[in-house]
């Protein structure tokens, strides 16, 4: 499955603010959790983009773990990002946005999307004018090496080393330590579309079109009279401030097709996971511990371990 997957900041604030050490932790935790993900075949990462609160990623589900690699990903950046504020607690949404992508045409244009966000969002008049971290400048298949921050989590100071209580029990004797590596390749990998262009032609076509969006970007902001905000002053916006206040109960899709054909399909697939679902957790609640849910399913694996397997779709 290839998934589009959105990811916000608690209550929208700008906990993702493109201060340097946010920049150097949201690359090390998407490297090394992407790596622990690719290495065992279960997913690959085809474009990325990080705002100030949010996030976007686009890659393919081989295994039906999307849910798990951004639930990964969050708990290790918001534990580095907590470490360096002296913070505690949540800095993601607890659900991801994950919406199923169908035919070239639309994973084209989902790539396109991500890229010109901070665009779109009048931040920067151009995207290669938005420094945070983004796979814009990446090409498919050539690793980019990504360090180890030296603060927060792996500062090498640990507070509790010097209690009493953690040399008794030994705890201690591990503090500052850790098991990840110093160094991470961080691998961009090539859509599954448009076999007939190279990776380099594909790539030139994707950046093609992203001048096309700026410069309608820009003339929409020539029409509404809109002055771009600027690197300088995102860059400084403080990390628990809030945007103004947004649209309440919007659609959350779920899916996104070009055709009406595979709308109406990916419905039909969406009614049908719906309602094996439904069977599956009644049989659950009334005590049938190896009854199968459809694949998919994401919370119930998570919390019960329960089985999964394919579901009939009409």
């Amino acid at each position: 499955m290839i998934f589009f997957a959105t990811s916000r900041c608690v209550n929208r604030s700008f906990r993702l603010a493109p201060k340097g050490h946010v920049r150097e932790a949201i690359r090390y935790c998407l490297a090394r959790t992407l790596k622990k993900y690719r290495d065992k075949g279960k997913i690959e990462l085809y474009e990325f983009e990080f705002m100030s609160n949010h996030y976007h990623l686009l890659g393919r589900d081989i295994t039906g773990c999307a849910s798990d690699f951004v639930r990964d990903f969050n708990s290790l950046l918001s534990k580095q990002l907590n470490a360096i504020r002296g913070l505690s607690g949540k800095n993601f949404e607890e659900e991801p946005g994950l919406v199923q992508l169908v035919s070239d045409e639309r994973i084209v244009e989902q790539v396109v999307y991500t890229q010109a966000n901070p665009v779109a969002a009048f931040l920067v008049a151009k995207a290669r004018q938005w420094r945070g971290v983004s796979s814009r400048d990446m090409d498919y298949g050539v690793p980019v090496k990504v360090e180890k921050p030296k603060i927060g989590l792996w500062a090498g100071k640990v507070n509790h080393a010097r209690r009493r209580a953690s040399k008794r029990s030994g705890r201690a004797a591990y503090a500052g330590r850790s098991k990840l590596p110093e160094v991470v390749e961080l691998v961009l990998d090539r859509p599954p579309i448009m076999p007939d262009l190279s990776d380099e032609q594909l790539r030139a076509l994707i950046r093609s079109k992203l001048e096309q969006r700026e410069e309608e970007v820009a003339q929409e902001r020539q029409r509404r009279r809109i002055k771009v905000v600027g690197w300088r002053r995102v860059q400084s916006t403080y990390y628990l401030a809030l945007p103004r206040r947004e649209e309440m109960f919007a659609r959350k899709p779920t899916f996104a097709a070009s055709t009406v054909a595979e709308r109406v399909h990916l419905a039909k697939r969406r009614r049908a996971f719906l309602k094996a679902y439904a069977i599956a957790r009644d049989a659950f609640a009334a005590g049938q511990r190896d009854v199968v849910f459809p694949e998919g399913t994401y919370l119930m694996r998570v919390r019960f371990n329960v089985r999964c397997g394919p579901y009939a779709v009409p």
